[in-house]
């Protein structure tokens, strides 16, 4: 069994749930808040045992975002990898990763793939001091090139922002040998192909291009051009409040035009249980229907926590499942 668990990392298939794994603890963003994921870890009953943090009857899944923003990505990731490494735990990729993935694997001439804009540029030099500038950081960037955008256990599935079966299928058919290569590093930061589509969908959700005659402005005063939606609706007919998920800003209650709907997969209320992240739930829920939770509880805000939703077989969610530490 041990031995098909480590060809899913390989392939990105269905996950296969071991005997000793029949319960799954999903961990929401963490942005290296490390003494917050080890307190959520302790009250979950984990202990650390020969250096590894492990449940003897359940296993993590860290839903993505695991870096950036707070004090201690670099023992974030140690915890994580331990985990990984060691079976007791798996993870996906947000695009938090895929930002230190893209600033940190250079071309020949000693460019990133990915040109970051200043604000998470900054984060990413920030990750480079929490490292002090030590060769390790790399080695971390070279092992999150191995971790997949989705798991599939066939009754509950895990992503960081996005689920879609024909997405899945074109990740799948397209890393095949054990991690993202270079040339699909190249690929996926040009946004031209459907596998780059695919990446982005699934890290950083289905987002709508404002009107260019609608001025919505954030919390800083920085003028939006696109909102995240809710991918388990119909947008058409709705308002932009009403589909709107995840947004830091308010949005008109008027209807969206059609021209700037773009086709994608709506996730069904018949299709197995989704926990997912990305979208910083503090003042939205986190179930939204009894299939679909968002585990992403705003770590890095002022008053944020962090969160795991604890999966024992059931059908739909359970919102007593749900459970949170405080930003300390």
């Amino acid at each position: 069994m041990i031995s098909k668990i480590k060809n899913f990392l390989k392939c990105r298939g269905k996950g296969i749930i071991n005997s000793r794994y029949e319960k799954l603890d999903i961990i929401g963003d963490i942005h290296g808040y490390y003494k917050e994921l080890v307190a959520l870890l302790e009250k979950m009953g984990y202990t650390k045992i020969d250096g590894v943090w492990q449940h003897p009857n359940r296993k993590a899944i860290f839903a993505g975002d695991m870096v950036s923003r707070g004090p201690a990505t670099r023992e974030v990731l140690k915890l994580i990898k331990q985990m990984v490494d060691n079976q007791t735990a798996m993870a996906v990729l947000g695009n938090h990763e895929l930002n230190m993935i893209g600033h940190f694997t250079t071309k020949k001439n000693g460019r990133p793939y990915l040109i970051l804009a200043p604000s998470n540029k900054s984060q990413m030099e920030a990750v480079q001091k929490q490292f002090n500038n030590d060769k390790e950081l790399y080695d971390y960037v070279k092992w999150l090139r191995t971790l997949p955008f989705m798991i599939d256990y066939g009754r509950i599935r895990v992503v960081h922002a996005y689920w879609s079966s024909k997405n899945q299928k074109i990740l799948s058919s397209s890393i095949t040998r054990g991690k993202i290569s270079k040339s699909q590093l190249k690929e996926i930061f040009k946004h031209k192909t459907p596998f780059s589509k695919a990446v982005w969908q699934t890290t950083r959700g289905i987002e709508i291009n404002l009107p260019n005659d609608m001025i919505i402005k954030d919390a800083k005063n920085l003028r939006r051009a696109n909102f995240r939606i809710k991918w388990w609706k119909k947008p058409e007919g709705q308002t932009f409040r009403a589909i709107s998920y995840g947004n830091r800003f308010v949005l008109p209650a008027y209807t969206i035009p059609p021209e700037i709907i773009k086709p994608f997969e709506v996730y069904h209320a018949n299709n197995p249980i989704v926990i997912f992240g990305h979208y910083c739930a503090g003042n939205e829920p986190m179930v939204v229907s009894d299939n679909l939770c968002c585990i992403d509880s705003c770590i890095a805000g002022s008053e944020g926590k962090l969160s795991a939703y604890r999966w024992n077989g059931e059908k739909k969610i359970n919102p007593d499942h749900i459970i949170q530490v405080d930003r300390f």
